[in-house]
């Protein structure tokens, strides 16, 4: 375990998509005995879920961990696992709906691997459920977002538990079945009316979205935007920080406070976030070591250090937090934080008190 942990924390993971509830009960036991030996700060793994089974995996591990104030836990659907959802009242015909949201047309391979359609309005109430059963006053929605480039493997989705039995059938010399990559896409619409759902939902609790998007960012701009406060109305101001001002948007809810997660937008994007984002409202960029990072990216990092404040940086992994424990590489993952906080103070100087302090000021928590 690293010695130093700095002040920093992890704004953004995951399970693994094979994570099954006998691994949250290794994960939870596993950070139960790292906490005792050297504790982790409140609020440091921000988890987040994407689909039906991690949040069932979420449950178990709330249950089973000791202090669950290290957890900010995330409720969300990915736009990865967006088509197992639907968004009615009445549950379609598995065909019709997967007809209708996945482009172009599927193989029959694919609709035997897909489950029957599941009810978003569900997700939300299991979401709540988890929420009250634990009693949970800190947590976000998330991971939700947009992904144009996506395409749904030919397993169906991503940890689907049948994959592991066509992996046996395959032999070694085929690539893991979940990697095999299906032509069918889902349709923006459709990722769209998920997306909504939750921003919705996000806003109505009063809730931070931790947000994803691929090659799709000014449309998630527009969408955003109409869930911030362009017409908002002061209400209070007891601080000169620029993100601390308290507005309610025009539908009288309180704007949302947004998490740009390991953002990979261009800079001119970035600059309309920055200076459309309504005055004392909450944005945020997190940035991951292994997406922002890389030396590939370095004038992407450099270009949005120029743009962004210092109270709206965050850092995060953005990899599978429990795989990582449970394989006793927990090196590893720290050495991801830190070494995006290294990153990030080769062109801006920020302490790590500081990214402590706009993260809790992104779960709406007085430092």
């Amino acid at each position: 375990m690293i010695e130093t942990r700095l002040q920093l924390c992890d704004n953004h993971c995951h399970f693994h998509p094979e994570t099954t509830t006998d691994d949250a009960v290794k994960f939870a036991t596993i950070l139960n005995k790292e906490n005792a030996n050297s504790p982790f700060c409140k609020y440091f793994f921000h988890l987040m879920t994407t689909q039906h089974i991690d949040i069932e995996c979420l449950d178990v591990l709330l249950s089973r961990v000791d202090n669950k104030d290290i957890i900010v836990p995330y409720f969300g659907v990915h736009p990865w696992f967006s088509h197992l959802f639907y968004t009615g009242d009445t549950k379609p015909n598995k065909i019709d709906h997967y007809n209708k949201v996945l482009k172009p047309t599927f193989s029959n391979e694919l609709l035997s691997n897909l489950p029957e359609p599941m009810s978003i309005h569900q997700h939300t109430k299991r979401s709540m459920e988890i929420i009250e059963k634990h009693n949970l006053k800190v947590y976000g929605i998330g991971e939700i977002g947009l992904d144009k480039l996506f395409r749904v493997p030919d397993v169906g989705f991503l940890g689907n538990p049948k994959s592991n039995n066509i992996a046996n059938d395959n032999g070694n010399k085929l690539p893991p079945p979940d990697k095999v990559l299906s032509k069918s896409r889902v349709t923006i619409q459709h990722q769209m009316d998920i997306f909504n759902h939750q921003l919705e939902f996000a806003q109505r609790m009063d809730k931070q979205v931790s947000i994803h998007c691929v090659k799709a960012h000014g449309a998630l701009f527009e969408e955003v935007m109409k869930y911030s406060s362009t017409s908002s109305k002061k209400l209070k101001s007891t601080t000169t920080d620029s993100q601390a001002t308290t507005s309610t948007s025009a539908s009288g809810l309180p704007p949302l406070r947004v998490i740009l997660h390991s953002y990979t937008g261009s800079i001119d994007q970035a600059k309309r976030w920055v200076k459309e984002w309504p005055k004392g409202g909450k944005l945020f960029f997190s940035l991951s070591n292994w997406i922002n990072g890389s030396e590939d990216k370095e004038e992407t990092l450099k270009g949005l250090m120029d743009i962004v404040s210092l109270d709206q940086i965050l850092t995060e992994s953005d990899i599978p937090v429990d795989r990582l424990f449970i394989e006793d590489k927990t090196q590893e993952y720290l050495d991801h934080l830190l070494g995006i906080y290294e990153r990030l103070n080769v062109y801006k100087l920020i302490k790590s008190d500081q990214i402590e302090s706009n993260m809790l000021s992104s779960i709406n928590v007085q430092s």
